[in-house]
């Protein structure tokens, strides 16, 4: 007896493959989604942190017109010498600078109109706080400057940065001034407070300009002196590594909490300086690379979470809807069982394991996509920065709490449903379920309007609404996909035709708009092959009856687009609502109205070209139904 139903699971798995699959592609698709854009979030997190950690990258910058050696040296002893470094930093524009009433000039190659902005830093600090990659294309790096001569780095050149090329010969020198200071730029390197691509803002306001109106950085020359080779500026920056930071992941809560100390310490320490105005201290939040990184981080966090839940709930309502109509065509085999003794959980513990299975093999496929995915996001953002290297720590949490939700809904709803079945006599289930009663549908009691209605789309519309249940969760499963899709059209949009977006968040857009589309497409497939399945019988007869193939598919076609049509309209509006939040916890970067108009068609659109694409693909199964074997099965 044990043999013979242990038979049962195999031939139920070969019975209901198809439904496996469906099982499969939907938590696929849906936790895959979920879990990528979280450890996505959490690659750029550790990658950054991995990198401040390796570079030393300073927690502070003192900047100020003119720092006092006395309060320099308060910070060595405060911090560690070995984690304080100084240095002069000034900027020209269009190569000129005044200097109380002297002009300073920059000339040579690659010096033009723009903000040039020049640190100097002696040479032993330069691998201490903030260190510099070299780049690979260097050439001329171990060149031996003359007695009267600098060899400087330049920033690698980017989309806005311009980058002197190496070997340019550059001359620092006051206007009028017969003699300068000679430069040859010996090197290229990124600096880690600077490795954004996108363009920067200097430290030097516009002549003509309000308060927050600033320049815009064209290139950064380092200069690294010795006791041979110095220039006369005084100390207007100083960098402060502190190692308790090193500790935490980059701006997490234990992060945040010593910043702040750490700050406070430091303003104490410079107390007549910041009260006077002439200083001021910066943390990572003020630099440009780190700030815009954080903003991301937060953007895509909020993506996630929002679509998340989204995707969730289109995910446990097919799956669910999948397993309690498995149930209902099992209704003879569970009898059979009851007959012979089995206990109500050893004859659940099959559809138990059909569900765990189809779920742990979906999930298994999703940690891999996610993977993917996490990594696909994360060579997104290489358009916005130089990249640091790619962290393989990423705790897949997101991962293990979709799985958890998909997992124990799905278990609980199939035991619950299989325990109300089996509540039953055995010959209540033997016997058929009785059918529906056929009832007026709410457009009968408009005769105008019914009477115009031909005889197959009469019987169309009774058959729709017959099953209200059904009906339901169609239309609901099609609506929230059609809103995941015309929520990532939205946010694609918005960050193509707005100046608020970049190419990192345009290419999180298209993996969001084809991740809805992929659920769109498998909730359609899904819900459409469930409702084929169990109509095999009725469109059996149909083709006894004489009715030809476009006939039959016909039959069914009218029933998906009449359907899938009511779904896909109320989707618009429960896809705007879905919009506003995504724009709300992305720190409002958007609106409804900046949505442009052919968003809210090509929505729609799409997940009509997915309905009529499933009724291709499932063209073969209906005609393919053999009349014999579903004739004789019972109804």
């Amino acid at each position: 007896m044990v043999r013979t139903y242990l038979k049962t699971f195999g031939r139920m798995f070969k019975k209901h493959f198809t439904r496996l699959v469906s099982i499969v592609l939907m938590v696929l698709v849906s936790v895959g989604f979920s879990a990528g854009i979280g450890m996505g979030k959490d690659s750029l997190v550790y990658s950054l942190s991995d990198y401040y950690k390796s570079q030393n990258v300073s927690d502070f910058v003192v900047r100020g017109a003119e720092i006092p050696e006395e309060k320099l040296n308060a910070l060595e002893e405060r911090f560690g010498e070995e984690n304080v470094t100084c240095g002069s930093v000034f900027e020209l524009v269009n190569g000129k600078l005044d200097m109380g009433g002297m002009t300073l000039k920059l000339e040579g190659e690659g010096i033009g109109e723009g903000v040039t902005r020049i640190y100097i830093q002696e040479t032993e600090d330069r691998e201490k706080l903030n260190i510099a990659e070299r780049r690979d294309d260097n050439g001329i790096s171990d060149a031996v400057p003359d007695a009267n001569e600098f060899l400087i780095a330049a920033e690698h050149a980017n989309r806005d940065i311009a980058g002197v090329p190496l070997g340019s010969k550059l001359t620092l020198k006051f206007e009028g001034m017969p003699f300068g200071y000679q430069f040859t730029v010996a090197e290229t390197i990124v600096h880690p407070l600077h490795f954004a691509q996108s363009r920067d803002v200097s430290m030097q306001k516009k002549a003509d300009g309000g308060e927050d109106d600033y320049e815009l950085l064209e290139n950064i020359l380092y200069v690294y002196t010795d006791e041979t080779h110095a220039l006369p500026f005084p100390v207007n920056e100083i960098y402060i590594s502190v190692p308790a930071l090193k500790e935490h992941t980059l701006f997490d809560d234990g992060y945040e909490k010593k910043l702040s100390d750490g700050k406070a310490e430091i303003e104490d320490i410079l107390e007549e300086e910041i009260g006077a105005g002439t200083c001021a201290v910066l943390t990572l939040h003020e630099f440009f690379t780190y700030c815009s990184w954080e903003e991301y981080e937060d953007k895509l966090e909020g993506i996630g979470y929002v679509i998340m839940v989204v995707f969730l709930f289109v995910t446990l309502l097919v799956v669910l809807s999948t397993m309690t109509r498995l149930l209902d065509e099992e209704r003879a085999q569970i009898a059979c069982l009851q007959t012979l003794g089995y206990s109500p959980m050893r004859i659940l513990s099959k559809y138990l394991l059909f569900a765990l299975v189809g779920t742990v093999i979906g999930s298994g496929g999703a940690l891999a996509a996610a993977w993917g995915l996490a990594y696909i996001i994360y060579i997104n953002f290489r358009w916005n920065y130089v990249m640091p290297p790619y962290s393989s720590h990423i705790a897949p949490l997101f991962f293990f709490i979709v799985t958890a939700v998909i997992l124990v809904a799905t278990l609980a709803a199939t035991l619950i449903a299989g325990l109300r079945m089996t509540r039953r006599t055995p010959a209540a289930l033997l016997r058929p379920k009785s059918p529906r009663p056929g009832h007026k549908v709410i457009l009968e009691k408009i005769p105008a309007l019914w009477n115009r209605v031909s005889f197959k789309y009469k019987s169309t519309l009774r058959n729709v609404l017959r099953y209200k249940m059904r009906f339901i969760m169609t239309i609901v499963a099609v609506m929230a996909s059609t809103a995941l899709v015309l929520a990532g059209l939205a946010v694609l949009d918005t960050c193509l035709f707005t100046d608020i977006g970049t190419n990192a968040m345009i290419g999180v857009a298209i993996i969001v708009l084809v991740f809805a589309a992929l659920l769109n497409a498998v909730v359609i497939y899904t819900l459409t092959n469930i409702n084929i399945s169990e109509r095999e019988r009725e469109l059996a007869t149909l083709m006894v009856l004489g009715y030809q193939d476009r006939e039959v598919t016909g039959y069914i076609y009218r029933e998906i687009y009449i359907t899938g049509s009511i779904g896909i309209l109320l989707g618009l509006p429960f896809g705007a609502l879905l919009c506003f939040f995504i724009f709300k916890v992305m720190n409002d970067f958007a609106t409804l109205a900046s949505i442009n108009w052919f968003v809210w068609i090509l929505a729609p659109l799409v997940s009509l070209l997915f309905t009529f694409l499933v009724t291709l693909i499932l063209r073969r199964k209906i005609t393919g139904i053999k009349m014999n074997d579903s004739l004789k099965a019972v109804e």
